[in-house]
């Protein structure tokens, strides 16, 4: 086992960029401890323990997907929970009471929950799990337990439902009764409870539930008798915001208060009936308004925001012509992976020039902070989370062109945009900002 801890690397000097539509916004890159090669396939990043952990695989076969960590420099696989040339390949990583969770599948081929202790370094299937729940997936930890969706189908078969793991107990609540599945997913804590979306037997459909810890309710039938499938769930101002259909509008975006338990219709940005959609997603909140993507049906989805009163698009990133071809994402930019940091919304989208790259917005102008694989393919940037006061996120810089695509890697923005203040950062304050 390697060390857990790892040697500090220069980092290189980020140069601050003038606000416009083209920048050159450095990010560094990171590495193995060993082999010096960056892990790839990164995903699900998640800080626990002080690190971020992920999962990847080794350079430069791209097998064994395993769990690894970083210390925002460098990387080192933490647990090889199946050894061999396949790999565990753990998702949803959630730290829980001091333990990371996570799912993985071991060696008998069976997707169950798995646990991993940062002082031992010991990783193993999570109590309860041999017999227990299957395929879990979408942990959250909310009120002192750890949630997610399993399936169970034998002894008895209760199909997917909703799980609670204590540490020490794996118990799930039949939503549907039998071996019907309510499919539970969209997990979110509002107001002492814990919401998401789920089909139940009295109202056929996928529809808003909530969950006290020991009993769970259907809270709002916005679309009865077909389902108006909440998601992209997001506090704001007291209330709960998403995307719903309700039949009549279309998706489009809503909100639900605890106090009254009614959902109403927040906003209809493109009226016309039940064909009419906007489909909001990717709801976060930024500068007392919330940030989502959105089309108006016109132009094609782009960064929208919603006061409370009205919603309306901030900007338009890509401005491509409707082609007349029916290829309606030609005209997308698709903001998605919406993330504050530094007081700046950060997130991905495809300006129809670029490709998908970092793109940011601070309250007035949107703008590319950095174009990592030059060209029209872009580099899928994604999985953008804030760690030791840096925007890291995984991204394909089109090392490999033969694997274009698939090349994707850990990178650290490691010092904030400064605006339209000209600052270059000696490498020695760097790394007194990365050892804080």
């Amino acid at each position: 086992m390697r060390s857990r801890f790892f040697s500090c690397a220069i980092l290189v000097p980020v140069v601050a960029l003038s606000a416009s539509p083209a920048a050159a916004q450095s990010a560094s890159l990171i590495t193995d401890a060993v082999t010096g090669l960056p892990p790839m396939y990164p995903s699900y990043l998640t800080i626990f323990d002080n690190q971020l952990y992920f999962r990847a695989s080794n350079y430069p076969g791209g097998t064994d997907s395993e769990l690894w960590r970083s210390d925002g420099v460098k990387a080192e696989r933490a647990a090889d929970v199946l050894p061999g040339p396949n790999g565990s390949s753990p998702a949803y990583l959630t730290g829980f009471n001091g333990v990371l969770y996570f799912q993985a599948t071991g060696a008998t081929g069976a997707s169950r929950l798995y646990q991993f202790d940062p002082v031992t370094s010991a990783a193993g299937l999570a109590p309860g799990s041999s017999a227990n729940a299957s395929v879990p997936d979408e942990l959250t930890v909310y009120n002192g337990n750890l949630y997610f969706r399993a399936s169970k189908f034998s002894g008895p078969n209760i199909g997917t439902e909703l799980w609670k793991f204590d540490g020490a107990t794996q118990t799930y609540t039949d939503i549907y009764p039998g071996a019907g599945n309510s499919y539970p997913q969209h997990f979110i804590g509002y107001n002492g409870l814990l919401y998401f979306n789920a089909n139940g037997p009295a109202n056929p459909g996928t529809e808003l539930y909530r969950a006290n810890g020991t009993a769970v309710a259907n809270a709002a039938n916005i679309y009865p008798g077909n389902g108006s499938s909440p998601e992209s769930f997001c506090v704001y101002n007291g209330k709960l915001l998403f995307s719903a259909n309700d039949g009549t509008h279309g998706r489009e975006l809503w909100s639900y208060d605890s106090v009254s338990n009614q959902a109403v219709l927040a906003a209809d940005i493109v009226s016309g009936g039940q064909n009419s959609s906007s489909n909001p997603g990717g709801l976060a909140v930024y500068k007392s308004k919330v940030y989502f993507s959105a089309t108006d049906g016109i132009r094609g989805y782009e960064l929208w925001s919603f006061d409370g009163t009205a919603a309306k698009m901030v900007a338009e990133i890509n401005p491509t012509p409707d082609p007349g071809n029916g290829d309606d994402r030609m005209i997308d930019s698709s903001p998605a992976g919406l993330t504050v940091f530094n007081n700046i919304l950060y997130f991905s989208a495809n300006d129809g020039t670029h490709g998908r790259e970092l793109w940011s917005y601070d309250g007035s102008q949107a703008r590319m902070v950095m174009d990592i694989n030059p060209g029209q393919y872009g580099s899928e940037v994604s999985e953008l989370i804030v760690f030791r006061d840096s925007l890291y996120f995984s991204a394909d810089d089109g090392y490999d062109p033969g694997l274009r695509s698939l090349q994707t890697k850990v990178y650290a923005m490691v010092v904030p945009e400064p605006g339209l203040i000209a600052l270059v950062l000696p490498a020695a304050l760097l790394l007194r900002r990365r050892r804080q």
